[in-house]
């Protein structure tokens, strides 16, 4: 009987082991310029760079939002420039001097890779008596439901995040994430949010 009693520890680092094996957000450090520098930035103004005003405006929604939880003061780029896809460094710069942004913060989305999954719908056979007759009450005629066919996406997202010195219009940080397989834009949007914010604390720039 005492034989079972260590299945439980197990099933539950099985769970655990499986639970860490998802592709997590991978991020490359293309460009770094802070290795002397202990500056933290407070207030940082946010742009995305999107094809369309819709991705970008979300975009820039959520990394503020996790900026804001890493404890900097964030303002999403298109509160102050509007929803325009094209901006020019003239008009970020000027939307950050009316922030008092100390620091500009530019993703840009680079590929977009989305792959579908066609998953057959099942076919189920559906029996109806005939009825009528005596004699006839077995037999049956058969209908044939099949329900519809289930498309499942993956999206794949490339974006380069550079990180500019609002005071001295220089570019002081770069890194690159990839963002794997998620179903919809919006998870993937919050996934390189927080991957953003979160190697943004990690090399001291925020907080």
């Amino acid at each position: 009987m005492d034989t079972l009693k260590p299945r439980l520890p197990w099933i539950l680092a099985l769970a655990v082991f499986f639970a860490g094996c998802a592709q997590q957000t991978e991020i490359i450090k293309l460009y770094d310029d802070t290795a002397n520098s202990d500056h933290r930035y407070q207030r940082i103004f946010v742009v995305g760079i999107a094809g369309d005003a819709q991705t970008r405006q979300r975009l820039e929604d959520s990394i503020a939002e996790q900026l804001r939880s890493a404890g900097a003061i964030a303002i999403a780029g298109h509160t102050e420039t509007g929803p325009e896809t094209t901006l020019l460094q003239d008009d970020i710069d000027e939307a950050a001097r009316r922030s008092a942004a100390d620091a500009i913060l530019v993703t840009h989305i680079v590929s977009v890779d989305t792959s579908a999954e066609i998953e057959e719908g099942r076919v189920d056979m559906v029996a109806e008596c005939r009825g009528g007759d005596p004699a006839d009450y077995f037999l049956y005629d058969y209908e044939e439901l099949k329900e519809p066919d289930t498309v499942r996406l993956a999206h794949t997202v490339v974006a380069v995040t550079n990180l500019y010195d609002a005071g001295e219009s220089k570019r002081i940080w770069t890194i690159q994430s990839t963002c794997f397989e998620k179903a919809t834009m919006n998870e993937v949007l919050l996934e390189e949010a927080k991957a953003i914010a979160r190697q943004l604390e990690i090399d001291k720039l925020i907080g």
